[in-house]
């Protein structure tokens, strides 16, 4: 009895959320439309793995339930190698669950299958309703996340599975939820602390594209999907993940909702994370669900206590159609957990649109504080013949663009054929890492990322990761102590660059503890195929989209005109790094080490700078130093009587110049970009003794800038960041 009244109860459910969601369109239809809205016919599931035992494979013992492997070629049979075991260890309602599991490291094997029609012990073969494309379906299940550990399913848009994937929807282990297709589709909310079950379900009306997302009954907004049909659930432990589902249910009705006349929606809201201080850009995405066009509107986001206003004007939205609004100032985030709101109103010079139910949605944003002096060092392997690499590319440019002055990233080509390869990084990076980032598939990109492929990336030299996972384990890194903090100093005199990296210890330290300093070269470029970056998201037409807006996507299979960023050329004294020169160290400490790099002629110097990084016994990266390549040239062959310095370096408003003169000099300062454009120019006339000058760097884009001083006779170069 008890698992009848368990699956009547859940299909009441289903019938309930359908009501309430003709109900919610019903009251803004005239008595014509209402009588337009006959139901045709329905299907209904619901499973609470109730009837099966302990340990019991799902898809090997269930009617309903099939395997990845199964539906595809060469179509497996039983016992399958990716079923997924029925659990009592964890249970929303009685005592059963389906537990997930990534047992590889890199996501699966596990990868059941539901099929969105009730036809039973389905085959490849099997003539099914699905995919729908019009209709509404509703959908629902309880899930259950380890803490620590993340989530993952997405639905099939074909009855093959690995043809099309209509939704993906991770779970990350601090709240957030990301659901993204092939096509760009994209939609952000989140979900309660991992650790306790929650229900996540969706409302989708196929007929008109729109799909609606709940988290414990509670609208997180609505999207429209430019994949909009479905034919299945897929649960898939990606990397990372663990978690439990129970109550999963489904119900398919033929009904065409009518729409509202005028139902402007807030759709999504941007992912918001970073660190306290940091200013961050709000976008709102805003679709229009009504018949009658949208021309105007106004938006609000709240957040902190402080609500900022835009008004949009000059629209033409029909039916379905999205804007996307980037509010006019940014947000400063605050140290924890707090919730942004964004509101839609004045829609059309009207203050309540037909639906007011849609016009607001809110997303938790969340801050840390990082750990003073910290910088993070991601390395990742990379190539021109890499056809994965430039999700390692984009991913570099996110962290850059976000967390500039807290994370490094180093590009090490690692690929024979590269003209970038440097040999003994690369030599020494291949022994912790199993290759370059592996090339996206269309039978794999629903189980990101890429399950069995190489990663080739590390943070900090931790385990390696894909490249796409670099603002996670930067911001689990970020606040971790540090034992040592860093000034450094690196001058170039023809092609040779002089390092100096100065120690101060702020924990007590003993054992095998190195140091190791990379020399990087930014903003590399070369002629010839050689240089021509390997795309296969442009080859298979998947979209990966860069900082810039640029669609990998759409470019061609091989990219010329590159510009390659953070490409490492050499490291000393080794990839290991060398023995300090103590054993031990207290707090307060202070050690000098000098490294000596021989610059190839073909480098451009201008471009370059060095990253030294202190290794635990275990040759994991304590805490790590930058420092820009400073370049001195002398019209006359005189001894310097100068001295020069910038602070502070990175620079975020202002930056000062501290010059010394020990004679009587002329005086001129530029700003220059690493182009060698002139941004400004100062004359100063004659100067002598100690002198500040500051120059405002706020209106500066983020990046290198070089500052050329001409002090009498000498040329003086510099280099400082803007962030």
């Amino acid at each position: 009895m008890k698992k009848i009244y368990n699956v009547w109860n859940s299909i009441i459910n289903f019938k309930i959320r359908i009501l309430k969601l003709f109900l919610k369109k019903f009251v803004f239809l005239y008595v014509a439309s209402l009588i337009s809205l006959n139901a045709n016919s329905q299907v209904s599931f619901c499973e609470d793995f109730e009837l099966y035992s302990n340990g019991t494979p799902i898809a090997e013992t269930s009617k309903n339930w099939n395997t990845w492997g199964e539906l595809m070629p060469p179509y497996a049979i039983a016992p399958f190698i990716d079923d997924a075991n029925v659990v009592n260890t964890q249970s929303s309602s009685g005592s059963n669950s389906l537990y997930l599991n990534d047992a590889t490291g890199s996501g699966g094997p596990q990868d059941v299958v539901l099929m969105f029609d009730t036809t039973q012990n389905i085959i490849s073969t099997t003539p099914l309703s699905t995919p729908y494309t019009t209709g509404t379906l509703d959908f629902s299940q309880m899930m259950y996340i380890i803490p620590g550990k993340t989530g993952y399913f997405n639905f099939q848009a074909e009855n093959e599975p690995g043809i099309s994937w209509a939704l993906e929807v991770n779970f990350d282990a601090i709240g957030g939820i990301i659901m993204s297709n092939t096509s760009a589709t994209t939609f952000n909310c989140t979900y309660p602390a991992a650790g306790t079950w929650f229900e996540i379900a969706f409302d989708i009306d196929l007929s008109n594209n729109i799909w609606e997302v709940f988290i414990d009954g509670v609208s997180q907004g609505s999207f429209s999907n430019s994949i909009n049909q479905i034919a299945s659930l897929d649960l898939y432990p990606g990397v990372s993940s663990e978690y439990y589902v129970d109550d999963v249910c489904y119900s398919y009705d033929t009904t065409q909702i009518v729409l509202p006349g005028l139902d402007l929606a807030v759709s999504n809201i941007g992912a918001i994370s970073g660190l306290d201080g940091q200013n961050r850009d709000v976008t709102v995405e805003v679709t229009n669900f009504g018949i009658n066009p949208v021309t105007s509107f106004d938006i609000d986001f709240l957040y902190n206590g402080n609500t900022i206003t835009d008004n949009i004007l000059g629209l033409n939205l029909g039916t379905g159609a999205i804007t996307t609004v980037t509010i006019t100032n940014p947000i400063t985030l605050v140290n924890g957990t707090y919730t942004g709101i964004a509101t839609v109103s004045n829609v059309n010079g009207i203050m309540i649109d037909d639906n007011p139910s849609n016009d607001t949605s809110s997303i938790q944003i969340t801050s840390i504080t990082p750990t003073p002096g910290k910088l993070v060092v991601g390395e990742q392997s990379t190539g021109t013949p890499c056809f994965g690499c430039p999700r390692g590319i984009v991913a570099a440019n996110e962290m850059e663009r976000d967390y500039n002055g807290y994370f490094q990233s180093i590009s090490i080509h690692t690929e024979s054929g590269d003209p970038m390869k440097a040999i003994d990084y690369s030599n020494g990076l291949n022994n912790y890492i199993t290759g370059p980032p592996g090339p996206p598939s269309l039978a794999s990109i629903g189980n990101p990322p890429d399950p069995g492929l190489q990663q080739g990336a590390l943070v900090d030299r931790g385990t390696e990761i894909d490249p796409s996972a670099f603002r996670d384990h930067f911001l689990s890194k970020i606040i971790s102590p540090v034992s040592a903090i860093f000034t450094a100093d690196a001058n170039a005199t023809g092609n040779v660059i002089d390092v100096q990296i100065t120690t101060t210890i702020t924990s007590a330290i003993n054992g095998d503890w190195k140091f190791a300093c990379a020399l990087i070269e930014d903003s590399v470029t070369g002629t010839g195929g050689s240089w021509y970056q390997a795309n296969k998201y442009g080859d298979l037409g998947i979209s990966l989209i860069d900082v810039d807006g640029t669609d990998w996507g759409v470019l061609p299979s091989w990219v010329p005109s590159m510009i390659y960023r953070n490409v490492s050329r050499e490291i000393l004294p080794s990839f290991e790094g060398g023995l300090l020169p103590n054993g031990s160290y207290n707090v307060g400490d202070v050690f000098t080490q000098d490294f000596q790099f021989t610059a190839d002629p073909t480098w451009d110097i201008n471009s370059m700078y060095v990253v030294g990084m202190l290794l635990n016994p275990n040759g994991i990266v304590d805490n790590a130093v930058y420092s820009p390549v400073s370049i001195a040239t002398y019209v006359e062959n005189v001894s310097s009587t100068t001295s020069f310095n910038i602070y502070p370096n990175p620079a975020v408003s202002t930056t000062t110049l501290l010059i010394n003169l020990d004679t009587e000099k002329e005086v001129s300062i530029s700003v220059k970009s690493v182009e060698g454009k002139l941004i400004t120019k100062g004359e100063y006339g004659t100067m002598i003794g100690s002198h500040s000058l500051t120059f405002d760097v706020s209106d500066f884009a983020n990046g290198v800038y070089i500052i050329e001083a001409i002090v009498g006779n000498e040329v003086i170069v510099k280099k400082f960041i803007k962030e």
